[in-house]
């Protein structure tokens, strides 16, 4: 895997974080994790209040649209997108975000059960059929996640970058808090390596099995919480979390201690991010951490987004 060049060269706000062989997402490595540490989060605090990135046509993005892009994708691991017209036609938007993905490496989708033919789950209330029920298709508000938690099946096959896109938006609320996951690491890290050690265990976090009512059984998925997958010419941080408290398990007591402490200092966390899509804008993201509020919807227009949801990293293409 490698980045694309013409991208990685032209970013506005400086050089890569990473250079091959850091080991700074590695306990051992402190050298390496100090000055990672000290420029990630100098960038970061330049960037985050400057996400968007207006793109004239999604399907193909301008080298300069693509540059802005990854630029924010490199500090803040994500960028927000504005379009210049809504669309209501679900097969063209369809049509719009694979493109969009495309042109950023994003090929190897997610196989998830709510999906539609292209790959794409639309976000919206569901009150029958396979979605009714869970949480993402209601009206409820979502707690911290990264996409894809109980999907796990290795740093070679696990939700590593996600699309959101907003068709329509609701009549009220539907906010979401967005937090590069880096700099959650980078929090506990600092607080207690400990606890961190515990959370980058292989085992740390258990999804038990669950039966739907017609049968179809998703098995128990075990898994880290930070994790370390290929990203280019270095390695790169993924994460693997819910601040559920149902559903859900930890390895032992100190590990729930720690889930525990990276929840607090994700609350209290200074450089998040509100967000509230509006038609035709969306979020690209290396699997950030997110939450949801909970919105009212308007009778004749219900709130829609479009998800997808991929096993690569933003802006990584085959060799």
């Amino acid at each position: 895997m490698r980045y694309v060049a013409e991208i990685q060269l032209v970013a506005p706000f400086g050089a890569p974080l990473s250079a091959p062989g850091d080991d700074h997402f590695h306990l051992e490595g402190e050298d390496a994790y100090r000055r990672w540490r000290d420029k990630k989060l100098s960038q970061y605090e330049a960037t985050v209040d400057d996400l968007m990135v207006t793109i004239a046509n999604p399907a193909c993005p301008s080298p300069a649209e693509r540059a802005a892009v990854m630029a924010r994708i490199e500090t803040a691991n994500m960028a927000l997108y504005r379009t210049p017209a809504e669309r209501t036609d679900d097969d063209a938007t369809d049509a719009l975000l694979l493109g969009l993905a495309r042109s950023f490496g994003l090929r190897a989708l997610e196989d998830h059960r709510s999906a539609n033919r292209n790959g794409v789950v639309r976000i919206e209330i569901a009150n029958s059929g396979g979605r009714a029920g869970y949480i993402p298709y209601t009206d409820r508000p979502i707690s911290w996640h990264t996409d894809g938690y109980y999907n796990f099946h290795g740093p070679a096959h696990c939700v590593q970058a996600m699309i959101l896109h907003c068709g329509r938006a609701a009549a009220e609320g539907g906010e979401n808090r967005v937090l590069d996951h880096e700099i959650a690491y980078l929090r506990l890290r600092d607080r207690d390596p400990g606890a961190l050690s515990l959370l980058m265990h292989p085992q740390a976090m258990t999804i038990p099995e669950s039966v739907e009512d017609n049968g179809r059984v998703r098995p128990e998925n075990i898994g880290p919480v930070f994790h370390i997958v290929s990203g280019g010419p270095s390695k790169a941080l993924a994460m693997r979390y819910s601040a559920r408290k149902k559903f859900i398990s930890f390895r032992d007591a100190a590990t729930r201690a720690a889930a525990d402490l990276l929840l607090d200092l994700i609350e209290s966390e200074p450089l998040t991010r509100r967000v509230r899509l509006e038609a035709g804008q969306g979020l690209i993201c290396n699997n950030v951490l997110h939450d949801r509020s909970a919105f009212t919807d308007r009778a004749d227009s219900p709130r829609r987004l479009y998800r997808i949801r991929f096993h690569g990293r933003v802006g990584a293409v085959d060799d």
